[in-house]
């Protein structure tokens, strides 16, 4: 009897263990796609280096019209207002290399849907940023 009690808990242990290690690879980004940077998505990321002030790290991964001058784009970096909750809700694929993306954020408990276009460019994810994409991205 003791026997049947011991390969019941092995097998229910056995099958726990497999639900947790499942549930975090469905939950893991980490070079599943080009919109994944360290286990989150391309805004999250950059509002991460935004935050800790490292605005260079920021600069490869834009791409557009406001992007010509580096000085310029480095010196708008410094003073965006980009500290805000941020949760990607949805992904459109528009082809093979490009992407629309839903963002919802949350300031002074209003909640803000916006759209970003992305690119694969050189093996790396960019967002397309001109006048209108930077009011949108970062809104005072």
């Amino acid at each position: 009897m003791t026997r049947i009690i011991k390969i019941f808990i092995i097998c229910l242990f056995t099958l726990c263990l497999n639900k947790v290690n499942y549930s975090q690879e469905k939950n893991n980004c980490l070079y599943k796609n080009p919109l994944c940077f360290y286990n989150t998505d391309i805004l999250s990321y950059l509002q991460a280096v935004h935050k800790n002030q490292q605005y260079e790290k920021m600069l490869p991964f834009f791409y557009g019209s406001s992007v010509n001058i580096k000085s310029k784009l480095l010196e708008r970096l410094t003073n965006a207002n980009f500290g805000y909750s941020l949760k990607r809700v949805g992904v459109k694929v528009k082809n093979k290399t490009s992407w629309s993306l839903t963002y919802q954020r949350t300031i002074l408990g209003t909640n803000d849907t916006f759209k970003i276009e992305c690119a694969l460019i050189n093996d790396t994810c960019r967002v397309y940023l001109d006048e209108n994409a930077w009011e949108t991205i970062f809104k005072k």
